[in-house]
Order: structure tokens, then sequence, then C-alpha cells
């Protein structure tokens, strides 16, 4: 029985609602997955009332079991809007600093839970619970501060290309880090208005204890189901049919966003040497974003691009998988890459980008500068020996390590929902 499940109990259930400011879709990020499958914990529980609200198109109630469900609301200011002037951006959300809708149905709650610090919902909530007392909970599931620099670089950029006025604006004045920092200063104001606060990242949590007292800050890890992800879904006859990759070729995987977001193009040039190194390597990156047409120009046949995938093939499509790199520097904390661990691959991160800590390096994978991608490839893909030894040592990282969606659900939401509550 997992630990969720042992944790559960009868009598009245908490209403919790939860804020998710992105739209729900089946190509949606990690940020709206991971309350996916807390919600499926929640399923299992019977002292819980769960709602998580997200942002569509249409108005509309998603309903799970009898106490718990999705709820979607039409934006009011999507950031869509401004898509002449921002360009492409993964996901969009909502601006306007007041929601109707949210402001109704927050009132129904014991426990709000805020999953961001800057848009509407998490305006909307600061100003409800404020007014009517109720207990406000915040985690971080996203760096939206650096997600901000790197957009506001690329705006500016895009509109002005290479000359004196992105010049002026980006490395003078420093826009883009100015732009950081005050999205970085609303997500404190915010945490400092809630009762608790969650988070992912240890430096983040030992920052948040300076500013807001040990008392009430606690870790939000990420579960993971490790027996569907797991090693013996390995079948490279089922890669090869599927993708026409060869079964001797070392497969080197990504999966996420194909975008600046997650640094893929440094994945992508480090596979690009291995091949002018006379190495025999296939990039196969599963995911949607603009830099799919740069990858598809430089690596040419060597890079398989199938979009999003379905959740059912992802055990398999990790598991048939040589390698798993991730180069992001902006995740909190990656689903992937506690799927590829799962799964029994060694996996490849950057340095200092806060993913080193979810793994042993030298034993279940490796930590890289950004410029020794192609090096540290090599060493892995000239040994397949070497490549088991790690992928071994990954699963069992992960059987030792990480925990289930119940467990993340029992041990770090509910004891934290409850004293809000004042249940406890």
């Amino acid at each position: 029985m997992a630990a969720g499940m042992a944790q559960a109990m009868s009598g009245p259930r908490l209403k919790v609602g939860v804020l998710v400011d992105l739209e729900r879709r089946v190509s949606a990020g990690g940020h709206v997955k991971c309350w996916e499958r807390l919600a499926d914990a929640a399923t299992r529980r019977d002292d819980l009332d769960l709602t998580v609200h997200v942002q569509n198109g249409q108005d509309g109630i998603d309903a799970w079991t009898g106490h718990v469900r999705f709820i979607a609301h039409r934006p009011i200011f999507s950031t869509e809007r401004l898509s002449w002037f921002l360009g492409k951006i993964p996901d969009h959300t909502d601006l306007s600093p007041w929601h109707p809708a949210i402001a109704r149905a927050l009132a129904d709650y014991q426990v709000v839970h805020t999953t961001d610090g800057f848009f509407s919902m998490a305006s909307t909530a600061l100003h409800v619970c404020r007014r009517k007392g109720i207990p406000l909970v915040n985690s971080v599931h996203t760096d939206t501060p650096g997600y901000a620099r790197l957009y506001t670089r690329r705006t500016i950029e895009r509109l002005f290309g290479q000359g004196f006025l992105s010049d002026l604006l980006l490395n003078q004045l420093q826009i883009d880090r100015w732009q950081e920092s005050a999205m970085r200063a609303k997500l404190e104001r915010h945490q400092k208005a809630a009762h608790f606060c969650l988070d992912s990242d240890p430096k983040a949590l030992e920052d948040m204890k300076r500013r807001l007292g040990e008392g009430r800050v606690g870790m939000l890890r990420r579960g993971i189901d490790k027996t569907f992800f797991h090693p013996e879904n390995r079948d490279r006859d089922w890669l090869s049919k599927r993708f026409g990759i060869p079964p001797e070729r070392t497969v080197v995987l990504f999966v996420g966003r194909l975008d600046a977001t997650k640094n893929v193009l440094t994945a992508a040039r480090a596979v690009a040497e291995l091949i002018a190194r006379g190495r025999d390597v296939q990039f196969l990156a599963a995911g949607v974003g603009d830099e799919i047409p740069v990858i598809r120009e430089m690596l040419q046949e060597r890079a398989t691009l199938p979009g999003s995938f379905p959740v059912s093939d992802m055990p398999t499509l990790y598991a048939s998988a040589d390698i798993f790199a991730f180069p992001s520097m902006l995740d909190v904390l990656s689903n992937a890459l506690m799927e590829a661990l799962a799964s029994g691959i060694p996996v490849v991160v950057n340095e200092k980008s806060g993913l080193e800590q979810h793994f042993v390096s030298g034993e279940s994978g490796l930590v890289v500068s950004e410029t020794g991608w192609a090096d540290a490839l090599q060493t892995l893909v000239d040994d397949p020996s070497k490549r088991g030894a790690m992928g071994a040592s990954a699963r069992a990282h992960a059987e030792r390590t990480l925990p289930s969606w119940d467990d993340v659900l029992a041990q770090d939401l509910m004891p934290i929902w409850r004293k809000a509550a004042r249940w406890e």
C-alpha cells in the first residue's frame, strides 16, 4: 500500500482550492502535469476535497470523482492577445489583476493554494484571502523570473535586431535583468503574505527560510510512478519500427519544449559535434517548440522530432533510449529527469542548473559545463558498459529516493494544508 494511502483518514474532508493559471491541454508542461498527477493521488484519499482551477478557452468542469475536480476558466486578458509583441511563448497565462469567477469560487475553500505569485489567479487569491481570512499557501513550480529575463531579451532582439538599441537596452540598461528582479520581488511579496510556502530547490528553500522563517517553509517534491517508468519497457525493435532508427545506433533523448527555455540547442549542437567526429548517434527530441526547424536543419536525418508524444508510449520511449540529455537552466525540478532515472538510462545535465542535486554525478549520470557537452556525451557513446552501469545506478537511485505522487500528497502537501487550516 502506498504511503499516501496509509495516511488517508476517514472523517471530514479538507476543502482545498488550487490555482494553476495555465491552460490544461494534452501538450501542457510539467506545471500542469504535476497537478494532474497530484489530483489522481487525491482520488485515493478520503480526507480531502480538491479542486484545481486552470485556464481554458471555455469554462467547464471535469469531475474525476465526487471529491476531485478540475474547473476551467476563460482568461480575462490572456498573454495570447500580445503575441504580436511577445512572439511565441510556450504557455499563455492571464495578465488581469482580478478574475471575478475565481473570486467567487475561493470563498468555498478552507485553504487556497497558489502555484505562482504573478498572474490573475494568484493576484485575485491574494486579495480574497486577505479580505475573508482564508489561509493561503504558495508553491513554486517554474523559475518565472528567469523566464522573464529570457523572453525580455528575445523580444528586444526580435524587435530591434542586434544593433545599437538592443545593445543599449540589454547590455547597458540591462532591461532583461531589471525585469527578472521585478518579478522576483513580486514573488517575494506574494510569499510574504502566504501562511506557508513550498519549493523543490534546496537553495531557494534556504533563502525562503531567511526571509519568512523556517516554520513557514517546506519542500515540495515531484512524484514518479516507478512501475509505469521501468527499464523493462526497453524495446529497440519498437524504436526502429516507429522511427526508423537503426538498432545499433546510440540514441540521445530529450523530452520537453524544444525552445530556448529548455536550452535544447546545447544538446543538439553536442550531437552534431559527435556526428562530425564520426559517432553513430541519433537525436530523438519529443516535444514541440520553435527550435524544431533549427534542429532539423542542423542534424538532418539524424534528428527524430515526433512532436508531442502519447503518454502511454513514454515509458517505452525513455527505456529504449541510451542517454537522456537535459540542458535546461530554468527548471525548478524536471518530471522528465525523474522519468528518465526511473527508466534506467544515464542522465546528463548542466552544472549550476539545480538539477544536479537529484542524482549522483559519475554514478547515475553526468554534470557538465555549458561547453563540455560533446565530450561528456562522447564518454557515454563510446562506452556501452559504462552506460549500462550508470543506467542501473539511475534505476537504483530512483527506487531508493524518488517518492510516489501519493507520497508527495501525503507527506509534503497534506500536513501543510492541515496546519494552514488549523486542523493540526
